[in-house]
């Protein structure tokens, strides 16, 4: 029972770093959209739409959050989401730091589910993402508890803020699976 609760805590917690979605708060539906994840490399493109610029926030955060854990400085988190939202997830990077371990991971699928935007400067987006991700041993650069095809449902709030969307809230949600590792295996203690 308590392994349970501790397994679910750390699905939890690696699926707020790992994703970000907002449900609805004008409670239009969505479409369903999918997007496969662009190069990291590309920055999010600004749209007329509200809607595609929210999903483009979204994309981007979840390129740089994965560039971010790769190299080991979330820092560039900053251009798409509000400074407590990147907090959250450098604190995360650095217990992790703290058990020589990095997180390596890799979008595979993102499914726009539903987006709601009350206000001209609020919106909420549900998505569904297909993640792969393990954890390397800085010593031995050795691959570990390596997870494939791990599904989140995903809710993140966004603020339109002087023209550019913020993340400013992630809750996410991912599957329970056996495979996916517990804090203790992810720092390497007993």
């Amino acid at each position: 029972m308590v392994k349970n609760i501790v397994m679910k805590r750390t699905v939890t917690a690696i699926l707020v770093i790992l994703t970000a979605a907002l449900g609805t708060l004008s409670g239009c539906k969505g479409t369903g959209t999918e997007k496969q994840p662009a190069p990291a490399s590309r920055p999010a493109q600004s749209a007329a739409d509200p809607a595609t610029a929210v999903h483009d926030q979204i994309v981007r955060y979840n390129q740089l959050l994965s560039e971010g854990y790769k190299k080991g400085d979330v820092t560039r988190l900053q251009e798409v989401a509000d400074p407590e939202q990147a907090q959250k997830v450098y604190y995360h990077m650095a217990a992790l730091g703290e058990g020589k371990t990095r997180m390596v991971s890799e979008l595979k699928k993102i499914t726009f589910v539903e987006t709601g935007i009350s206000t001209p400067s609020k919106a909420r987006v549900t998505t569904r993402e297909i993640w792969d991700f393990a954890f390397v041993d800085f010593q031995s650069g050795k691959m570990k508890q390596e997870v494939k095809n791990y599904l989140y449902q995903v809710q993140y709030q966004l603020e339109n803020r002087n023209g550019s969307w913020m993340i400013t809230a992630i809750d996410a949600t991912g599957e329970d699976r056996k495979e996916v590792p517990s804090w203790n295996q992810i720092l390497n203690k007993r």
